[in-house]
């Protein structure tokens, strides 16, 4: 099995039902082509770092699967295409160190301002 990461961006000028929507119709589209689907981060809306259809911000999706060929991101990203309302899309193919660091920080691995905060409390309690 093969590991792939899909980001991307639907117009945020639809409700927030249609957005979500959206996304599920990509979650059900891998599905039925045989990925296993891994993780799904929806970011929110934000802010574009330049406009991209006259649009200044765009609902970012996270899309984290497992396909037993590649085949299947030539028929996703074609769809894409087709979608008026996906602003934009990146899929790239997860080596083993990228899948481990995502595995590793969906665990909570990096979450530093926890860390720190478990070491100040404990240094007080020590005193």
């Amino acid at each position: 099995m093969r590991q792939y990461e899909t980001t991307f961006i639907i117009n945020p000028t639809l409700s927030g039902d249609e957005i979500k929507q959206t996304a599920q119709m990509y979650v059900d589209f891998l599905k039925s082509e045989g990925a296993e689907i891994i993780h799904l981060d929806e970011m929110g809306v934000l802010q574009l770092a330049y406009p991209i259809k006259k649009r200044s911000s765009g609902a970012f999706f996270w899309l984290e699967y497992n396909s037993p060929t590649g085949a299947i991101i030539d028929k996703m990203e074609l769809a894409f295409r087709r979608d008026d309302n996906v602003l934009r899309y990146l899929t790239i193919k997860a080596d083993k160190h990228r899948a481990q660091y995502n595995l590793d920080k969906r665990a909570g691995k990096f979450d530093k301002k926890e860390e720190s905060d478990e070491k100040s409390e404990t240094a007080e309690a020590a005193k």
